[in-house]
């Protein structure tokens, strides 16, 4: 925490102190000469001191919330060349490098691969290119075999009555695997 030359009322128990500088009361809570449980007013409320103390030095109330020791280190990366979120399965995109159909939860998700002309397209109808459309929303999603592999078209209701379509060609190994578990999600599927 930064230390600014600001200064605070300090209340402890029903005694209210000061106003008192920052430096102050941080070097009094760390001499002991001020309880943790003594508060400071910053305008609005009343704070605990220890607060003003740096997260290291206050490891024991730290701790105290943080029952899933939750870090801000991250502890799953996403691979560069993998797909953009998390998801229980994911498959990329035969056609366009870096695109990825995936299911995150209880979302159907196409995202990634950059622009292309189809997509500026869309961008200009106001339609979108990518995102997730949640299982119980699809409309159907269809399958078609061409010479690259299985393209893949979910759809969904846009607006009102709008159909919109999200688009993604996968191979037909990754096909196999999408349509059974699509099926497991008693998704309805088209074929052409």
């Amino acid at each position: 925490m930064t230390v600014t030359n600001e200064e605070f009322p300090v209340k402890v128990n029903d005694e209210i102190y000061g106003p008192i500088p920052v430096k102050r009361i941080i070097s009094d809570v760390k001499n002991g000469e001020l309880t943790v449980e003594a508060r400071f007013w910053d305008g609005v409320d009343w704070i605990p001191v220890s607060l003003l103390l740096d997260e290291n030095e206050r490891k024991d109330e730290v701790n105290l919330w943080n029952d899933d020791n939750w870090t801000n280190e991250p502890t799953e990366r996403i691979s560069e060349n993998g797909p953009p979120l998390p998801a229980s399965s994911a498959w990329e995109d035969v056609e366009r490098k870096g695109r990825w159909l995936m299911i995150y939860g209880d979302h159907l998700v196409i995202e990634g691969g950059g622009l292309n002309r189809e997509d500026l397209g869309l961008i200009m109808e106001g339609e979108p290119r990518s995102g997730g459309i949640p299982m119980k929303k699809l409309l159907n999603v269809t399958f078609k075999e061409t010479n690259k592999g299985v393209s893949i078209i979910a759809s969904s209701f846009h607006k009102m009555y709008e159909v919109y379509s999200l688009k993604c060609q996968v191979s037909k190994t990754d096909s196999d695997e999408i349509l059974k578990e699509l099926k497991d999600a008693e998704v309805r599927i088209t074929s052409q």
